[in-house]
């Protein structure tokens, strides 16, 4: 019996990226995902000590696959990292180095700037040691950050209630939210970094940031091509830009993309070659997307890697709302910066997060130690913290949300009903209780039309952070998130489908429009449906089957 070859193992850290790498790498070598951190500072609690010295758990739901990848890194011949060229790459490598028992020291490094067969030849052939210093500068920003969110939701928790917290760039960003914002022009450089892209296609494709990422993601992870899997774009998140070949033509691809694949790789192709001159965006006077990116923009930030996710986590919050492509600041949200107004309006500048930003580059660069960069900002920033706690005096105590009288009335006993938190979220229960037990779901009104009958679609939060999306008029229902942005073809509401370790994909929710015809959103709309089908027919038969159950032991 032949003895079984062992292979090398390649391990990056999203399933799409490990799907385009099994594509041209040969049969010696098994790539697998990471699916993001494998370990993690925990999110329950602040995970580092007095001494700055963090602590790392595995992240929920990563056990099982710790352990497979444990069992196939343990026989293999060797093991390559091949995560993204970044600093949150190089923290990652390092980290698997640490699980897997890999020596930093030998040339187990890859950088893929871009997902290419003869990219992937050269760089496996560059295989680097890991670099200390840049998976340092990534953990000193971790902590920072991990560390300022923690503790100024300790302040909030007694200022607003319990719940409430913000971090540094969210901080700023609503902030800059709060300031004027006047009609102007936000010039575009001619040298495509991730902020010139979005800028870019917000001004000719009307492509909102989180559209813009998902594609440009999708790009660089690969497509299936004429001549086999490749990327067409360099990593998009890194210093600049580029194209994997100048010879790929947006037409000579457009068959193998979806039209929004071709519109963003057709702009930044037209760009990058110079057919596009025009390189001035003109900004409304109110909170939009152009506007914020503007004053970042005028306050020298580095915002294109944490704009995106900051805006998604102040609407989720409910610090902000978005309607009609601007922004409004909430009652929370105005709650939050009167309650940092005095205390925290240095630490959480644009210029102290512009002198931290740099500090972590000369990290990177191996000029300071990570542990001057922490304590320094640190000790700064507990300066703050303790003027603003001993504002609140001696007995201040986190205060429960107050509870919100709503309009809506019980179909009862006819009083008010009321807003109230239970281990499955947020409900309804009327304001009579204990007389009245009479509870309901709570929907949030949303904006966005349903696909199928163009009522108003509505939110309900559940157990968990889980959040449902349903038709106040017909029985449409999703777990995918209602988007802004509306199909460019048929007009309805589009969804962002998300998936673990790769990018997540949008759809349009009309399941009849012709972008639906062979989409991919199909197959997994259908086993959601199916799963959910069997869910419901098992909970009948049980509730069927309760009765005879009782009865028969009744009689027993």
């Amino acid at each position: 019996m032949a003895e079984k070859m062992l292979k090398s193992v390649i391990l990056v850290e999203s399933t799409a990226k490990a799907r385009t790498l099994r594509k041209f790498v040969g049969r010696t070598y098994s790539v697998m995902s990471t699916e993001g951190f494998l370990k993690d500072l925990p999110r329950s609690r602040i995970g580092i000590d007095e001494n700055y010295q963090p602590e790392y758990i595995t992240v929920r739901g990563k056990g099982k696959l710790l352990t497979e990848l444990r069992r196939e890194t343990l026989n293999a011949r060797r093991i390559f990292l091949a995560m993204n060229p970044d600093i949150q790459g190089e923290f990652l490598a390092r980290q698997c180095c640490d699980l897997f028992g890999i020596n930093p020291n030998s040339r187990c490094r890859i950088l893929l700037d871009e997902l290419t067969k003869e990219s992937f030849r050269d760089k496996i052939d560059e295989a680097l040691p890991i670099n200390e210093n840049l998976a340092d500068a990534f953990q000193a920003k971790q902590i920072i950050d991990k560390y300022v969110s923690h503790r100024v939701g300790e302040y909030l928790s007694r200022k607003v209630w319990m719940g409430v917290k913000v971090g540094r760039f969210r901080a700023m960003l609503l902030r800059l939210m709060a300031e004027p914002t006047a009609q102007k022009t936000l010039t575009i450089p001619k040298i495509l970094t991730p902020a010139t892209l979005q800028e870019l296609a917000l001004k000719e494709l009307k492509f909102t940031p989180i559209r813009t990422k998902i594609i440009a993601d999708q790009l660089y992870e690969g497509l299936s091509l004429s001549n086999g899997y490749a990327g067409l774009i360099t990593y998009p998140h890194g210093k600049e830009i580029s194209l994997t070949s100048e010879r790929r033509e947006p037409e000579a691809v457009q068959k193998y993309l979806t039209e929004q694949q071709f519109k963003l790789y057709g702009l930044i192709y037209s760009y990058l070659t110079g057919k596009i001159s025009d390189y001035e965006l003109e900004i409304p006077g109110d909170i939009s997307d152009a506007a914020l990116m503007a004053k970042l923009n005028a306050h020298g930030v580095d915002w294109a890697e944490f704009y995106l996710v900051s805006i998604a986590s102040l609407i989720k919050r409910k610090y902000i709302t978005a309607e009609n492509f601007t922004y409004k600041i909430t009652s929370v949200g105005l709650k939050i910066l009167d309650a940092l107004a005095g205390f925290f309006d240095d630490v959480f500048s644009p210029d102290s997060y512009n002198e931290i930003t740099a500090q972590v580059h000369e990290v990177a660069a191996g000029k300071i130690q990570k542990s001057s960069v922490i304590n320094s900002y640190c000790a700064k920033f507990n300066e703050k913290f303790a003027e603003a706690m001993a504002s609140l005096g001696e007995n201040a105590r986190p205060q429960s949300e107050p509870v919100v009288e709503t309009d809506e009335i019980c179909e009862l006993c006819g009083r008010k009903m009321l807003i109230r938190h239970g281990r499955y979220g947020r409900f309804l229960a009327c304001s009579g209780y204990p007389e009245c037990k009479n509870t309901q779901p709570l929907l949030e009104h949303l904006e966005q039309r349903c696909p199928k009958c163009r009522g108003r679609l509505a939110r309900r939060s559940l157990n968990r952070g889980r959040t449902f999306y349903c038709c106040e008029s017909c029985d449409f229902s999703t777990w995918d998130a209602p988007q802004t942005i509306t199909c460019n073809v048929c007009g309805a509401t589009m969804f962002l489908h998300k998936f673990r370790g790769r990018a997540p994909m949008l759809y349009c929710g009309n399941e009849n429009c012709p972008t639906r015809q062979n989409h991919p959103m199909n197959a997994i709309l259908a086993k959601i449906k199916n799963r959910s089908d069997v869910r419901r027919e098992r909970k009948a038969l049980a509730a069927e089957d309760k009765p005879a159950r009782k009865k028969s032991e009744d009689k027993a």
